[in-house]
C-alpha cells in the first residue's frame, strides 16, 4: 500500500473487537529514539536532535503531526525503555524462536520478555489474544547480535528453556 495512513492501522486493530477504541495497543521506543513519546507528553511533535540509541533503523527524529492526533482519539500508550532491555529481548527471542530481530523490535518484546506487560497496560490487559508485530530487520545479525550482548553484559545461551513438547499451536 503507497497511501498509508497510521489511521488506517489504528482501524485495523479496533475493528477486531465489538467495542470500538478499546484495544488498547502499546507503543514501546528505546530511550534516544523515542520521539513519540516526547511527542505525546508534549501534546505535539518534538524534534530530538539525534537518535542516540542503538535501535536506530525504526527511529525518527520527529513524528508527523497526524499519529499526535490519532493518539488523543485512541488507546495508544507509549512506554520508553532502554537499549539493554531491547538487546535481551532480542536474544531471549532468538533463544525461544530462533528468529533474529534487531533492537528496535526488541524494544517491543521487551515488554512481554521483562513481564512489563501489566505494568505497563495496567487494568487494559484483559484476557485475550495479545498479538506483538515482530520485525526482523536488515542491520542484524548474529555476530552483530553477540557483540551488543557483550557489551551489555547480558547473560544467557541459545538453549531454551523449555522442551519443544510443551508448545502448543492451535
Amino acid at each position: 500500500m503507497t497511501d498509508y495512513e497510521p489511521k488506517q492501522y489504528v482501524q485495523g486493530l479496533q475493528s477486531f473487537t465489538h467495542r470500538p477504541n478499546t484495544v488498547p495497543i502499546l507503543a514501546m521506543e528505546t530511550q534516544g529514539a523515542d520521539s513519540y513519546s516526547q511527542a505525546l507528553a508534549a501534546g505535539k511533535p518534538i524534534k530530538l536532535e539525534a537518535i542516540t540509541s542503538i535501535a536506530k533503523t525504526l527511529g525518527a527524529l520527529q513524528v508527523c503531526d497526524k499519529v499526535v492526533e490519532i493518539a488523543r482519539h485512541s488507546d495508544i500508550i507509549s512506554r520508553v525503555t532502554d537499549d539493554k532491555a531491547a538487546v535481551r529481548a532480542c536474544w531471549n527471542f532468538l533463544r525461544d524462536h530462533q528468529y533474529l530481530v534487531e533492537p528496535a523490535c526488541g524494544a517491543t518484546l521487551s515488554a512481554i520478555y521483562d513481564n512489563k506487560l501489566e505494568e505497563y497496560v495496567g487494568d487494559k490487559l484483559e484476557d485475550g489474544p495479545i498479538v506483538v508485530v515482530v520485525c526482523g530487520g536488515a542491520t542484524v545479525d548474529l555476530e552483530t547480535l553477540m557483540k551488543l550482548k557483550e557489551s551489555f553484559g547480558i547473560d544467557g545461551s541459545l538453549e531454551r528453556h523449555y522442551p519443544l513438547e510443551t508448545l502448543t499451536v492451535e
